[in-house]
């Protein structure tokens, strides 16, 4: 892979909706899908209000997004972020094109109780997984776990998505 300046920035939630990431980081490339092994997808906060964040599972894997940002979109995803105080910066290892790459991801911080997406949001994602051809499957999958975690309820999520 070529030395091009920039950092390569690993999205899972909402900034795998194109449209959405070519308002807020315009200057933003997709570099192309990949699969982060060893974690899960799952929704943290307020039941109807929760986010997308990810965590270490030993056999999971999430599909995401690998993008090219410019330290210009880096401040618009901390601003959207909420960096420091919502989400913080890790780097990980992502298989892409054959080689591992190092790519900067955000993931919540501790203490938030895993909840359902509002509808909007989720729709916002759902988006996203279009967008980049992934399986629906996973993303609904983390609404039955998250919603399901808060409510017992694991035929629909708080907000009223229906999911299968």
């Amino acid at each position: 892979m070529s030395k091009e300046k920039g950092t390569i920035y690993l999205a899972y939630g909402s900034n795998l909706n194109l449209r959405q990431m070519a308002y807020r980081c315009p200057t933003a490339k997709v570099l192309g899908s990949a699969k982060l092994t060893g974690y899960r997808l799952l929704f943290r906060g307020g039941n109807g209000g929760a986010v997308a964040t990810i965590e270490r599972q030993k056999g999971g894997s999430v599909p995401v997004l690998l993008w090219r940002i410019t330290p210009y979109d880096e401040e618009a995803l901390d601003r959207y972020e909420g960096y420091p105080h919502l989400y913080r910066k890790e780097t990980v290892k992502v298989r892409f094109k054959g080689q591992w790459l190092s790519a900067m991801v955000y993931i919540m911080d501790e203490g938030r109780h895993l909840g359902a997406p509002g509808r909007y949001y989720y729709e916002v994602i759902r988006q996203g997984y279009m967008d980049a051809g992934f399986d629906i499957s996973v993303l609904n999958k983390a609404v039955r776990d998250s919603a399901a975690q808060e409510t017992g309820d694991i035929g629909k999520d708080a907000a009223g998505i229906e999911i299968s």
